[in-house]
Protein backbone atom coordinates (compact mmCIF):
# COMPACT_ATOMS: atom_id res chain seq x y z
CA UNK A 1 0.00 0.00 0.00
CA UNK A 2 3.04 2.52 -0.20
CA UNK A 3 1.92 3.63 -3.74
CA UNK A 4 -1.70 5.15 -1.96
CA UNK A 5 0.35 6.53 1.14
CA UNK A 6 2.53 8.43 -0.87
CA UNK A 7 -0.35 9.59 -2.99
CA UNK A 8 -2.32 10.60 -0.27
CA UNK A 9 0.45 12.83 1.67
CA UNK A 10 0.90 14.33 -1.84
CA UNK A 11 -2.47 15.53 -1.87
CA UNK A 12 -2.39 16.82 1.70
CA UNK A 13 0.25 18.66 0.33
CA UNK A 14 -1.53 19.91 -2.02
CA UNK A 15 -4.61 20.72 -0.46
CA UNK A 16 -2.74 22.54 2.31
CA UNK A 17 -0.99 24.41 -0.15
CA UNK A 18 -3.91 25.06 -2.03
CA UNK A 19 -5.71 26.77 1.04
CA UNK A 20 -2.83 28.71 2.59
CA UNK A 21 -2.88 32.34 0.64
CA UNK A 22 1.21 31.10 -0.42
CA UNK A 23 3.28 33.49 -2.79
CA UNK A 24 1.97 33.59 -6.55
CA UNK A 25 5.33 32.10 -7.75
CA UNK A 26 4.89 28.97 -5.48
CA UNK A 27 1.07 28.39 -6.33
CA UNK A 28 1.88 28.90 -10.34
CA UNK A 29 3.87 25.68 -10.53
CA UNK A 30 2.82 23.47 -7.02
CA UNK A 31 -0.65 22.57 -7.02
CA UNK A 32 -2.90 19.95 -9.12
CA UNK A 33 -4.25 21.96 -12.15
CA UNK A 34 -7.52 21.72 -14.31
CA UNK A 35 -7.30 21.83 -17.99
CA UNK A 36 -9.72 21.61 -20.72
CA UNK A 37 -9.12 22.63 -24.23
CA UNK A 38 -11.18 23.07 -27.51
CA UNK A 39 -9.73 22.55 -30.98
CA UNK A 40 -7.42 25.85 -31.05
CA UNK A 41 -6.95 26.47 -27.48
CA UNK A 42 -6.06 25.03 -24.04
CA UNK A 43 -7.39 26.17 -20.94
CA UNK A 44 -5.04 26.01 -17.69
CA UNK A 45 -6.51 26.60 -13.89
CA UNK A 46 -3.61 26.59 -12.13
CA UNK A 47 -2.94 28.14 -8.38
CA UNK A 48 -4.09 31.00 -8.58
CA UNK A 49 -4.19 31.97 -12.33
CA UNK A 50 -6.17 30.43 -14.98
CA UNK A 51 -4.36 30.55 -18.37
CA UNK A 52 -5.90 30.54 -22.14
CA UNK A 53 -2.99 29.04 -24.68
CA UNK A 54 -2.39 28.28 -28.30
CA UNK A 55 -2.30 24.95 -29.27
CA UNK A 56 -0.56 25.81 -32.54
CA UNK A 57 2.53 26.83 -30.52
CA UNK A 58 2.26 26.62 -26.72
CA UNK A 59 2.06 30.25 -26.69
CA UNK A 60 -0.08 32.53 -23.94
CA UNK A 61 -3.00 34.11 -24.87
CA UNK A 62 -4.03 35.52 -21.79
CA UNK A 63 -4.05 35.12 -18.16
CA UNK A 64 -6.64 35.68 -15.56
CA UNK A 65 -6.35 37.75 -13.50
CA UNK A 66 -4.47 39.48 -15.91
CA UNK A 67 -2.38 41.37 -13.55
CA UNK A 68 -1.13 39.63 -9.79
CA UNK A 69 -1.87 36.99 -8.00
CA UNK A 70 -5.18 36.80 -5.40
CA UNK A 71 -3.88 34.63 -2.51
CA UNK A 72 -7.49 34.23 -1.68
CA UNK A 73 -7.99 32.28 -5.22
CA UNK A 74 -6.81 28.56 -5.72
CA UNK A 75 -7.91 27.15 -9.08
CA UNK A 76 -7.29 23.48 -9.82
CA UNK A 77 -11.14 22.08 -11.04
CA UNK A 78 -11.33 21.64 -15.17
CA UNK A 79 -12.52 24.94 -16.67
CA UNK A 80 -16.08 24.18 -18.37
CA UNK A 81 -16.54 25.64 -21.31
CA UNK A 82 -19.98 26.54 -22.18
CA UNK A 83 -21.97 26.82 -25.75
CA UNK A 84 -22.76 30.85 -25.35
CA UNK A 85 -18.19 31.10 -25.25
CA UNK A 86 -18.23 31.17 -21.67
CA UNK A 87 -15.39 29.75 -19.44
CA UNK A 88 -16.34 28.59 -15.67
CA UNK A 89 -13.63 28.32 -13.49
CA UNK A 90 -14.17 27.50 -9.73
CA UNK A 91 -11.96 28.57 -6.92
CA UNK A 92 -11.41 26.18 -4.20
CA UNK A 93 -9.76 29.37 -2.19
CA UNK A 94 -11.15 31.83 0.87
CA UNK A 95 -12.87 33.58 -1.54
CA UNK A 96 -15.05 30.97 -2.40
CA UNK A 97 -15.86 32.33 -5.98
CA UNK A 98 -17.48 30.88 -9.27
CA UNK A 99 -16.28 32.97 -11.87
CA UNK A 100 -17.52 33.17 -15.63
CA UNK A 101 -14.81 34.10 -17.79
CA UNK A 102 -14.67 35.42 -21.64
CA UNK A 103 -13.06 32.89 -23.69
CA UNK A 104 -12.02 35.19 -26.16
CA UNK A 105 -9.71 37.95 -23.30
CA UNK A 106 -10.23 36.00 -20.11
CA UNK A 107 -12.30 39.45 -18.57
CA UNK A 108 -14.60 38.22 -16.10
CA UNK A 109 -18.33 37.95 -17.09
CA UNK A 110 -19.54 37.83 -13.64
CA UNK A 111 -18.86 35.67 -10.06
CA UNK A 112 -20.92 33.80 -7.79
CA UNK A 113 -19.31 33.92 -4.13
CA UNK A 114 -22.42 32.76 -1.92
CA UNK A 115 -21.57 28.97 -1.02
CA UNK A 116 -20.48 28.29 2.14
CA UNK A 117 -17.36 26.27 1.21
CA UNK A 118 -14.16 25.74 -1.41
CA UNK A 119 -14.88 24.80 -4.91
CA UNK A 120 -13.22 21.48 -5.34
CA UNK A 121 -15.19 19.88 -8.67
CA UNK A 122 -16.59 21.15 -12.02
CA UNK A 123 -19.91 22.71 -12.41
CA UNK A 124 -21.93 21.36 -15.14
CA UNK A 125 -24.46 22.80 -17.97
CA UNK A 126 -27.84 21.36 -18.56
CA UNK A 127 -30.26 23.19 -21.29
CA UNK A 128 -28.79 26.65 -20.42
CA UNK A 129 -28.68 26.30 -16.23
CA UNK A 130 -25.98 25.99 -14.13
CA UNK A 131 -25.48 22.88 -11.91
CA UNK A 132 -22.72 23.44 -9.35
CA UNK A 133 -21.62 21.26 -6.31
CA UNK A 134 -19.82 22.36 -3.60
CA UNK A 135 -17.80 20.90 -1.00
CA UNK A 136 -20.53 22.32 1.53
CA UNK A 137 -22.73 19.67 0.03
CA UNK A 138 -25.43 21.88 -1.28
CA UNK A 139 -26.01 21.75 -4.94
CA UNK A 140 -26.15 25.77 -6.44
CA UNK A 141 -28.13 26.14 -9.12
CA UNK A 142 -27.52 29.13 -11.60
CA UNK A 143 -28.63 30.90 -15.01
CA UNK A 144 -26.31 31.51 -17.98
CA UNK A 145 -25.48 35.00 -16.00
CA UNK A 146 -24.61 34.14 -12.47
CA UNK A 147 -27.51 34.22 -10.53
CA UNK A 148 -28.66 31.99 -8.34
CA UNK A 149 -32.05 30.24 -9.10
CA UNK A 150 -32.06 27.49 -5.76
CA UNK A 151 -30.07 25.28 -4.32
CA UNK A 152 -30.09 21.96 -2.51
CA UNK A 153 -28.64 20.46 0.13
CA UNK A 154 -27.55 17.09 -1.26
CA UNK A 155 -25.24 15.08 1.60
CA UNK A 156 -21.81 14.99 2.13
CA UNK A 157 -18.66 16.57 0.78
CA UNK A 158 -19.30 17.14 -3.42
CA UNK A 159 -16.23 16.66 -5.15
CA UNK A 160 -16.54 15.80 -8.80
CA UNK A 161 -18.73 17.37 -11.85
CA UNK A 162 -22.18 15.92 -11.80
CA UNK A 163 -23.57 14.26 -15.09
CA UNK A 164 -27.19 14.23 -17.10
CA UNK A 165 -29.19 12.64 -18.96
CA UNK A 166 -31.32 15.55 -19.44
CA UNK A 167 -33.84 14.66 -17.11
CA UNK A 168 -31.66 13.61 -14.07
CA UNK A 169 -28.85 15.07 -12.59
CA UNK A 170 -26.45 12.40 -11.26
CA UNK A 171 -24.12 13.98 -8.11
CA UNK A 172 -21.23 11.58 -6.93
CA UNK A 173 -20.51 12.21 -2.98
CA UNK A 174 -17.77 11.52 -0.11
CA UNK A 175 -20.60 10.14 1.52
CA UNK A 176 -20.28 7.37 -0.60
CA UNK A 177 -23.69 7.78 -2.18
CA UNK A 178 -24.72 8.29 -6.07
CA UNK A 179 -27.46 10.69 -5.91
CA UNK A 180 -30.29 10.90 -8.71
CA UNK A 181 -31.35 14.56 -8.33
CA UNK A 182 -34.85 15.43 -10.84
CA UNK A 183 -34.28 18.57 -12.47
CA UNK A 184 -37.99 18.89 -12.83
CA UNK A 185 -38.96 18.61 -9.29
CA UNK A 186 -35.71 19.99 -7.78
CA UNK A 187 -36.22 17.19 -5.78
CA UNK A 188 -33.82 13.72 -5.08
CA UNK A 189 -35.40 11.18 -6.79
CA UNK A 190 -33.49 8.02 -5.63
CA UNK A 191 -29.72 7.27 -4.10
CA UNK A 192 -27.34 4.04 -4.73
CA UNK A 193 -24.96 3.63 -1.85
CA UNK A 194 -21.52 2.08 -2.77
CA UNK A 195 -18.52 0.80 -0.84
CA UNK A 196 -16.42 3.64 -0.59
CA UNK A 197 -16.08 7.26 -0.94
CA UNK A 198 -16.43 8.87 -4.22
CA UNK A 199 -14.66 11.97 -5.14
CA UNK A 200 -14.54 11.52 -8.86
CA UNK A 201 -17.46 11.59 -11.41
CA UNK A 202 -19.74 9.03 -12.93
CA UNK A 203 -19.82 8.08 -16.60
CA UNK A 204 -23.51 7.32 -18.21
CA UNK A 205 -24.12 5.32 -20.93
CA UNK A 206 -26.63 5.89 -24.19
CA UNK A 207 -28.27 3.02 -22.02
CA UNK A 208 -28.70 5.36 -18.58
CA UNK A 209 -26.23 3.13 -16.98
CA UNK A 210 -24.11 4.98 -14.50
CA UNK A 211 -20.30 3.75 -14.05
CA UNK A 212 -18.29 5.14 -11.03
CA UNK A 213 -14.82 4.27 -9.03
CA UNK A 214 -14.84 4.59 -5.45
CA UNK A 215 -12.11 4.36 -2.30
CA UNK A 216 -14.12 0.96 -1.47
CA UNK A 217 -11.47 -0.37 -3.94
CA UNK A 218 -14.10 -1.70 -6.50
CA UNK A 219 -15.90 -0.35 -9.60
CA UNK A 220 -19.74 -0.40 -9.92
CA UNK A 221 -21.87 -0.48 -12.72
CA UNK A 222 -25.89 1.33 -10.91
CA UNK A 223 -28.75 0.78 -13.76
CA UNK A 224 -30.81 4.08 -13.09
CA UNK A 225 -34.13 1.91 -14.44
CA UNK A 226 -33.66 -0.37 -11.40
CA UNK A 227 -32.19 2.18 -9.06
CA UNK A 228 -29.65 -0.16 -7.87
CA UNK A 229 -26.40 -1.83 -8.69
CA UNK A 230 -26.14 -3.89 -11.62
CA UNK A 231 -22.63 -5.11 -10.77
CA UNK A 232 -19.87 -4.45 -8.61
CA UNK A 233 -15.86 -5.14 -9.20
CA UNK A 234 -13.22 -5.28 -7.14
CA UNK A 235 -9.88 -4.15 -7.85
CA UNK A 236 -6.53 -3.19 -5.68
CA UNK A 237 -6.33 0.09 -5.35
CA UNK A 238 -8.58 3.55 -5.02
CA UNK A 239 -10.21 5.11 -7.54
CA UNK A 240 -10.01 8.76 -7.36
CA UNK A 241 -11.62 10.34 -10.88
CA UNK A 242 -14.19 8.92 -13.26
CA UNK A 243 -13.60 6.04 -15.18
CA UNK A 244 -14.01 6.39 -18.84
CA UNK A 245 -16.54 4.48 -21.35
CA UNK A 246 -15.73 3.39 -24.98
CA UNK A 247 -18.40 1.57 -26.58
CA UNK A 248 -18.92 -1.56 -24.10
CA UNK A 249 -15.47 -1.21 -22.39
CA UNK A 250 -15.12 0.76 -19.64
CA UNK A 251 -11.68 2.30 -18.42
CA UNK A 252 -10.07 2.83 -14.98
CA UNK A 253 -7.02 3.83 -13.18
CA UNK A 254 -6.12 3.10 -9.53
CA UNK A 255 -3.78 4.35 -7.07
CA UNK A 256 -1.92 1.08 -7.04
CA UNK A 257 -1.14 2.31 -10.39
CA UNK A 258 -3.25 -0.58 -12.16
CA UNK A 259 -4.74 0.27 -15.46
CA UNK A 260 -8.28 -1.86 -15.76
CA UNK A 261 -10.51 -2.37 -18.94
CA UNK A 262 -14.22 -4.11 -18.01
CA UNK A 263 -17.24 -5.11 -20.07
CA UNK A 264 -20.02 -3.32 -19.22
CA UNK A 265 -22.64 -5.77 -19.22
CA UNK A 266 -21.08 -8.18 -16.11
CA UNK A 267 -18.07 -6.14 -14.79
CA UNK A 268 -15.49 -8.88 -15.94
CA UNK A 269 -11.66 -7.55 -17.17
CA UNK A 270 -11.32 -7.69 -20.79
CA UNK A 271 -7.88 -7.96 -20.01
CA UNK A 272 -5.43 -8.35 -17.04
CA UNK A 273 -4.73 -4.87 -15.62
CA UNK A 274 -1.96 -3.41 -16.24
CA UNK A 275 0.88 -2.31 -14.33
CA UNK A 276 2.28 1.43 -14.52
CA UNK A 277 4.65 2.93 -13.02
CA UNK A 278 2.81 4.55 -10.18
CA UNK A 279 -0.68 5.79 -8.92
CA UNK A 280 -2.92 6.40 -11.90
CA UNK A 281 -5.07 9.29 -10.78
CA UNK A 282 -6.64 11.38 -13.95
CA UNK A 283 -9.83 9.75 -16.01
CA UNK A 284 -8.49 7.88 -18.88
CA UNK A 285 -8.66 9.52 -22.55
CA UNK A 286 -9.88 7.41 -25.50
CA UNK A 287 -8.59 8.33 -28.55
CA UNK A 288 -8.98 6.13 -32.03
CA UNK A 289 -6.02 4.36 -31.73
CA UNK A 290 -5.52 4.00 -27.86
CA UNK A 291 -6.28 5.04 -24.88
CA UNK A 292 -4.04 7.67 -22.44
CA UNK A 293 -3.06 7.85 -18.95
CA UNK A 294 -0.84 9.48 -16.69
CA UNK A 295 0.80 8.52 -13.41
CA UNK A 296 2.38 9.72 -10.47
CA UNK A 297 5.33 8.13 -10.68
CA UNK A 298 7.49 6.84 -7.66
CA UNK A 299 7.62 9.72 -5.03
CA UNK A 300 9.75 6.87 -3.40
CA UNK A 301 12.67 6.61 -5.40
CA UNK A 302 12.16 10.12 -6.96
CA UNK A 303 11.07 8.34 -10.23
CA UNK A 304 9.07 11.04 -12.48
CA UNK A 305 5.53 10.38 -13.62
CA UNK A 306 4.91 8.87 -17.35
CA UNK A 307 2.19 9.33 -20.42
CA UNK A 308 1.43 5.93 -21.47
CA UNK A 309 -0.66 4.40 -24.82
CA UNK A 310 -2.49 1.48 -24.36
CA UNK A 311 -4.43 -0.52 -27.24
CA UNK A 312 -7.34 -2.27 -26.48
CA UNK A 313 -5.46 -5.32 -25.56
CA UNK A 314 -3.73 -4.32 -22.89
CA UNK A 315 -0.70 -4.09 -24.85
CA UNK A 316 1.74 -0.71 -24.19
CA UNK A 317 1.97 1.05 -27.41
CA UNK A 318 4.63 3.82 -26.14
CA UNK A 319 5.39 5.78 -23.24
CA UNK A 320 6.70 9.04 -22.38
CA UNK A 321 8.21 9.98 -18.96
CA UNK A 322 7.21 13.75 -17.80
CA UNK A 323 9.11 15.99 -15.71
CA UNK A 324 6.85 15.99 -12.62
CA UNK A 325 4.27 13.97 -11.07
CA UNK A 326 0.81 13.74 -13.88
CA UNK A 327 -2.30 13.82 -11.16
CA UNK A 328 -4.55 15.56 -13.96
CA UNK A 329 -6.51 13.65 -16.41
CA UNK A 330 -4.89 14.27 -19.70
CA UNK A 331 -6.87 15.72 -22.28
CA UNK A 332 -7.08 15.96 -26.37
CA UNK A 333 -6.05 19.25 -28.14
CA UNK A 334 -6.58 19.15 -31.63
CA UNK A 335 -4.09 16.59 -32.27
CA UNK A 336 -2.51 16.84 -29.54
CA UNK A 337 -2.36 14.99 -25.94
CA UNK A 338 -2.24 17.26 -23.02
CA UNK A 339 -0.70 16.56 -19.76
CA UNK A 340 -0.43 18.94 -16.85
CA UNK A 341 2.72 18.15 -14.36
CA UNK A 342 3.07 18.88 -10.66
CA UNK A 343 6.71 20.11 -9.44
CA UNK A 344 7.78 20.65 -12.79
CA UNK A 345 8.99 23.91 -14.66
CA UNK A 346 6.33 23.55 -17.13
CA UNK A 347 2.77 23.55 -16.00
CA UNK A 348 1.67 22.15 -19.36
CA UNK A 349 2.89 20.08 -21.78
CA UNK A 350 2.07 18.96 -24.99
CA UNK A 351 2.74 15.67 -26.61
CA UNK A 352 1.62 14.36 -30.78
CA UNK A 353 -0.22 11.22 -31.02
CA UNK A 354 3.55 9.36 -31.38
CA UNK A 355 4.17 10.21 -27.89
CA UNK A 356 6.60 13.10 -29.07
CA UNK A 357 6.45 16.42 -27.33
CA UNK A 358 4.99 19.03 -29.28
CA UNK A 359 6.31 22.17 -26.97
CA UNK A 360 5.92 22.64 -23.20
CA UNK A 361 3.98 25.69 -21.62
CA UNK A 362 5.79 27.77 -18.77
CA UNK A 363 4.07 30.58 -17.47
CA UNK A 364 6.56 34.04 -17.49
CA UNK A 365 7.57 35.09 -13.83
Amino acid sequence: MKLKTLFILSMVLIFSVLLSGCSASAMRTNSWSGLSADADNAYLANGTFVYAITLKNGGQLWQYPAEGADSKEAYFANPVLTDDGQLLIASAGSNHSLTSLDTTNGTANWTFADAIAPWIGSPTVVDGTIYAPNSDGILYTLDMNGNLLWKKEIGGALWSQPVSDGKMLYITSLDHNVYALDLASQEIAWSVSVEGALPGSAAIDEAGNLYVGSFGSNVASISTSSEAIAWDSEIAGWVWDAPTLDGETLYVGDLEGNFHAFNTSDGSEVFAPVKLNGPITGSPLVLDDFIVVGTEGNLETEEFGKAYAIDREGGIVWQQTINGQLYTAPVQGGDLILFSPVEADAVLVALDLDGRQAWPFTPAK
